[in-house]
């Protein structure tokens, strides 16, 4: 059991390398909205992710100017709703779409 967590951690661990490398900065944001949305959620419906713009940044490897924008961008599309320090995902399949997951 353990070495399959092990496995599991360095194999997430590739997957954020190579996607640093290849995936530009939007997708990645959008990609950990998406991510953070089934951790908090349980696709009943809108989940709010309770962290904030710079926290996001920090796991998508760029700056919170580049998830403003990104954020401002899918909240004008009727995907998202912001709130200080939340996101709310409101259309998770067209988010996903637009992250090219």
């Amino acid at each position: 059991m353990l070495v399959r967590l092990l496995a599991e951690q360095v194999r997430r661990g590739n997957e954020r390398i190579v996607e640093a490398h290849y995936v530009d900065a939007d997708t990645r944001v959008r990609r950990r909205v998406l991510e953070l949305g089934r951790l908090y959620g349980d696709d009943s419906g809108p989940v709010t992710i309770p962290l904030t713009q710079e926290d996001l940044a920090e796991m998508a490897g760029t700056s919170r100017a580049t998830v403003n924008r990104v954020l401002r961008e899918e909240e004008k599309r009727g995907m998202l709703e912001l709130r200080r320090g939340k996101t709310t995902v409101l259309d998770p399949e067209a988010l996903a779409k637009r992250a090219r997951v």
